[in-house]
């Protein structure tokens, strides 16, 4: 099926980039530990990119000093999106995985080890990378369920287990600034 997806999406980040982000787009900041590939991240939900900006990791050279959020409208074909929170999508993400990425993985064709364990995060990334070039994927949808997180509340993880309901954290990774289709700044916070 190839119908269109437009998506709403906040992306988090200080006041200081938002003319240059919409005048002439996003910038890509590689990083091998990027959760799916070296892209633009987008949050969803608003709340959580507002979380982001007052708790920035440093990781990814981030330093926010007044927090800005950016409104975008995503517009692609939808075989141009790998969205892992629908079957086919994640089983085709595992499957990939399995049969073509880890024997190139294993015959040394993607990362060079110097017989070094490759750690959980580059794995990761170098596979979302694989897929946006091999695939041309331009936004990876990607879910994640952690009961630890630091915009939860610390008991919220225990919910879980009695109802088995749990919340689901979404992010995008926009490899292509094409499929940004507009871009608004909404909120800004100035700190004193």
């Amino acid at each position: 099926m190839n119908t269109n997806i437009i998506l709403e999406a906040f992306h988090g980040t200080d006041i200081r980039c938002v003319d240059s982000i919409i005048k002439t787009g996003f910038i890509c900041k590689p990083n091998k530990h990027h959760w799916l590939g070296n892209g633009i991240y987008f949050y969803l939900d608003y709340y959580l990119a507002k979380w982001w900006t007052t708790n920035p990791t440093d990781k990814f050279g981030v330093n926010i000093l007044n927090a800005a959020i950016i409104k975008c409208r995503i517009a692609t074909k939808n075989n141009y999106v790998l969205d892992l929170r629908r079957l086919k999508d994640y089983t085709k993400f595992v499957d990939i995985y399995r049969e073509e990425f880890l024997p190139l993985l294993f015959h040394g064709e993607l990362i060079s080890t110097n017989n070094e364990l490759i750690d959980t995060k580059t794995l990761r990334c170098t596979y979302c990378d694989y897929l946006n070039i091999k695939y041309k994927y331009k936004m990876i949808i990607g879910t994640f369920y952690i009961p630890t997180q630091p915009y939860m509340p610390t008991d919220y993880g225990e919910f879980f287990h009695t109802f088995n309901i749990s919340y689901i954290e979404s992010q995008l990774c926009v490899f292509d600034n094409s499929i940004i289709t507009s871009k608004e700044l909404i909120t800004m916070n100035r700190r004193r």
